[in-house]
């Protein structure tokens, strides 16, 4: 919930950029590099008599690994000009791509690793300058120190944004002997929405809008503002050609326009449109009962559940016309039809998990499970793990993770224990109490950004309690850095090797510049610190970031110098197997070889097996979320994104996106504007019954937002920082996830 008062402020907090979107565009030359960033640039100067070169690497403002491709032109160690790489997968650069060199060559950047002085209370940290031979010696003799006292679980291993170092920082807690690894998508993001479609169908399932679909069903994802350019041109010819689109979004939003249906949910009752369609396909007789009684489990409990959810009870809860319910559960049976589900919006609910879960169950019913036109599991090795971060189980060690004493040292086994079973990365939401109760004494964290927590303040307080802490970063952040012992320069996009992309069966390699000052690519932070605290300097390829590339590349029959010679060229892995349909039926899914599914039936779950086991409901059944009251009688939805920046990645560090949007801005319905008195561009207080503390905002007037309805990005900072708005409780029983979407408001 959210409070609105009539606009009290005079003017808004506006970055004045040194450099307009025009300058950028225009002059992203040896002379913009060079001049406009001065400080930077003087150590990137190139040698005398050096030459132009290209250089190829990817963008990593959206965190859609492998992410887009960048062709850059580079004079000796200076990067001069970028444009698209147009042999990559992803080749069209949006405003976050291109701003990119201007965070490169940004005065502030972090060059050299950084130690504190002063005690944690001080409000001066008293920051010096030391070397990576001190650091590394530092870091691995505390954790060391921590581990000897009172166990390697005690020290948590933390990646945050970017993901690339995932596959480095997973292996370095793996053989410290830590199983408290985490990241940001174990914290909020995607992984959420995996979890609930591995308790069904054993592992993720996805599908997007493709040439043999008659039907796709998006649901709360705006591709066009948070996918890749690609994303949105293959939605509109696969619209011309007469694909038919169901969109589930509470906004009206550029892929929602498109739609030949748009299910226009309030927030929180996504579990209701999904069971009222569930029963639809019941009723109607238009489950595919031959693929059901073969390959599902549950069906008769999901059944009986369905019953309640009428058309009529499914519009009075979620809003949606009782007729497009019925609409939208036809036209999704008449495929094949494929969905793409949500990995931030439905996950990010107090029942969001199941939720996921619920939509999910309409692609077993209706057969579209591994078919062509409809969703379909990746065709991966066996060994692979994630799509996004292009590593394996046998990198990691993901054997060791699962292991019943690794799990029950997890710091979520109490709070998440359904998560705790099914997933190698722990839950560390709970952090605060973690560290009060002594379960986490030391934290190492790569890319770390404590805003990504509701309630802020708390975690920067679970910092300052701990005995050691280091953080690795582009830039320093006071929010997050000012408590730790030590912060680490990281090289950027530009400056990396590691990790390889992957791109469906295609694997691509970089080109990179060296890195600025003497900050190190985080692959390399975490494989040196991992020789020094282990002694085992092979174990971590000498802190080799390609070396450790080729030991999963190897087994591929490939290997980086090998990709790195393809270039600009993205070719196919020949290693990778080709694309197969109704895998499951094959027994190219489970482990063992046999047809069916990687769930503990063998089968897909209606009735989770798993959530069961730990006593929950297995259907995933629904939950009304918090309701809004007659003072705080708006929804607030946090975290929602723009089309030309992403959360709090770039808020100070590239002025051109800041000077596309200067300052927090929440949209809001025309309809509730009038009700307090508001037009465009007011600045409002926004107040929650969660928090004691205001925030401030400037209001754009949209019919984007649904009546009842404001949505706002987290990650600015001071006043306008909303995250401060959202309780920690009510977390997602199932994920450990904390809901962001919250009842709201008044003028």
């Amino acid at each position: 919930m959210v409070k609105w008062r009539i606009p009290v402020l005079q003017g808004g907090e506006c970055v004045n950029p040194s450099v307009s979107r025009r300058t950028l565009i225009q002059g992203v030359g040896a002379g913009f590099a060079a001049g406009l960033f001065q400080p930077a640039a003087v150590h990137a100067a190139p040698a005398a008599g050096e030459g132009e070169w290209s250089g190829w690497t990817i963008c990593d403002s959206c965190n859609h690994m492998p992410m887009c491709g960048i062709h850059f032109r580079a004079r000796g160690n200076t990067v001069i000009r970028i444009e698209n790489w147009k042999e990559h997968p992803n080749h069209f650069l949006c405003s976050k791509g291109i701003a990119t060199l201007q965070r490169l060559y940004n005065p502030n950047r972090l060059l050299y690793p950084l130690k504190r002085t002063a005690p944690k209370e001080a409000a001066d940290p008293g920051w010096v300058r030391i070397s990576w031979d001190e650091a590394i010696k530092m870091i691995a003799e505390r954790l060391n120190a921590v581990k000897a006292k009172y166990g390697a679980d005690r020290v948590l291993f933390y990646c945050g944004d970017p993901k690339e170092p995932r596959p480095p920082v997973m292996r370095l807690a793996r053989y410290f002997g830590s199983p408290n690894y985490c990241c940001e998508s174990s914290v909020a993001c995607n992984l959420a929405y995996v979890h609930a479609l591995e308790l069904s169908y054993g592992q993720e399932i996805s599908g997007g809008p493709n040439p043999k679909a008659k039907c796709t069903m998006i649901v709360g994802k705006n591709g066009a503002w948070a996918s890749p350019h690609g994303f949105f041109r293959n939605l509109l010819a696969q619209k011309a050609r007469g694909l038919k689109l169901i969109v589930v979004d509470p906004r009206r939003m550029k892929v929602a326009e498109q739609a030949d249906l748009h299910l226009q949910v309030r927030p929180g009752t996504d579990g209701a449109l999904a069971w009222g369609m569930i029963r639809v396909l019941v009723k109607e007789g238009l489950v595919k009962r031959d693929f059901v009684e073969k390959w599902c489990t549950g069906y008769e409990e999901l059944v009986k559940y369905a019953e309640a959810f009428t058309p009529e009870f499914v519009e009075k809860e979620t809003g949606v016309p009782a007729a497009d319910v019925v609409e939208a559960a036809r036209l999704f049976a008449d495929g094949p039809s494929s969905m793409m589900l949500p990995g931030q919006s439905v996950p990010h609910q107090g029942n969001g998990c199941n939720n996921v879960r619920a939509y999910s169950l309409l692609m077993a019913l209706t057969g579209n499970v591994d078919n062509k036109g409809g969703s379909t599991f990746a065709n991966w090795p066996e060994d692979y793990l994630r799509w996004d971060e292009g590593y394996t189980k046998s990198f990691i060690d993901q054997k060791w993770f699962n292991e019943p004493e690794q799990k029950t040292k997890r710091i979520d086994r109490e709070f998440a224990p359904v998560w705790n079973e099914l997933q190698v990365l722990c839950s560390p939401n709970k952090l605060p109490e973690m560290v009060k109760a002594g379960r986490i004494r030391a934290f190492a964290g790569f890319g770390t950004n404590v805003l990504i927590w509701p309630s802020p303040d708390e975690y920067k307080a679970a910092i300052r309690a701990m005995d050691f802490s280091f953080a690795t970063d582009y830039f320093y952040r006071d929010d997050t850095h000012h408590d730790m012992d030590l912060v680490l320069p990281a090289a950027m996009n530009f400056e990396r090797y590691a990790p390889f992309g992957v791109h469906g069966r295609k694997v691509s390699a970089r080109k990179p510049v060296k890195p600025l000052g003497e900050a190190w690519e985080d692959w390399k932070i975490a494989l040196t610190i991992g020789a020094a605290a282990t002694g085992d300097s092979k174990l971590f390829f000498d802190g080799d970031p390609v070396k450790a590339c080729d030991s999963i590349l190897g087994p591929w029959g490939t290997s980086y110098a090998e990709r790195q010679a393809m270039l600009p060229a993205v070719n196919v892995c020949e290693w990778f197997p080709k694309p197969e349909t109704e895998k499951y039926a094959k027994g190219l899914l489970r482990f063992d070889g046999k047809p069916g599914f990687r769930t503990p039936s063998g089968k897909i779950e209606f009735v989770s097996s798993v959530q069961a086991k730990h006593g929950f409901p297995g259907l995933p059944v629904y939950e009304r979320a918090p309701q809004p009251t007659k003072e705080f009688p708006l929804k607030l939805i946090n975290g929602t994104r723009r089309p030309y920046i992403t959360h709090s990645k770039t808020r100070s560090d590239q002025p051109y996106l800041l000077e596309l949007e200067p300052e927090s801005v929440i949209n809001m319905n025309p309809a509730d504007c009038a009700e307090r008195g508001l037009k465009e561009s007011d600045r409002v207080w926004i107040l929650s019954p969660y928090s004691k503390t205001k925030v401030r905002a400037k209001v754009r007037v949209t019919l984007l937002a649904r009546k009842g309805l404001v949505d706002a990005q987290y990650g600015w900072r001071g006043d306008q920082e909303t995250q401060v708005l959202i309780p920690r409780f009510g977390w997602d029983p199932i994920s450990g996830y904390p809901a962001a979407t919250t009842s709201a408001s008044r003028s």
